[in-house]
């Protein structure tokens, strides 16, 4: 199996895991810290949901960011308490109405995309360098990590563990 065809499967899985993550979560579950210094689900979801649109870039896809200013990347925003987020529930549609047009434009990357040079601070970990392939790499860890940590605040809230089906 090529490595696009590795890296569309994980992708497809983070999709699916996403949704699971989220499963039976209300509104208001996902809008509560089980510890100050921790992030509430919510806003992990909504960082979720920001990464596709850097996966949007780099796959030609045209999409508008929504939120920027709630969950754009690290350092950039925080999760904040007694804030009016968006619905749970709209972010997983805004979730769903991206990741079709996004992995569209994922399956059509040609070789030549994926080795493309950009500039990317994931080179500087000297374990990736700065392809299109391995930024994509790294973002499939990315929203890996994060969905493990709704399962994990789930498991805090007092819900079922998450299904990794």
């Amino acid at each position: 199996m090529d490595s696009k065809t590795q890296l569309l499967k994980q992708f497809d899985l983070l999709d699916r895991w996403f949704k699971t993550a989220l499963d039976n979560l209300s509104d208001k579950e996902t809008n509560q810290r089980i510890d100050p210094k921790m992030n509430h689900i919510k806003y992990i979801a909504g960082h979720l949901f920001h990464t596709n649109y850097v996966f949007a870039r780099f796959a030609g896809v045209k999409a508008e960011p929504k939120w920027s200013d709630l969950f754009a990347g690290q350092g950039k925003t925080k999760a904040l308490d007694n804030y009016p987020y968006p619905d749970i529930n709209e972010i997983i549609d805004e979730w769903e109405k991206l990741f079709p047009q996004v992995r569209a434009g994922l399956s059509n990357l040609s070789e030549e995309i994926l080795n493309k040079q950009v500039p990317s601070p994931i080179a500087q970990s000297g374990i990736f360098d700065s392809t299109i392939r391995d930024l994509w790499t790294f973002l499939n860890y990315h929203q890996a990590y994060h969905i493990g940590q709704i399962g994990l605040l789930r498991k805090g809230l007092g819900k079922e563990t998450m299904k990794y089906q």
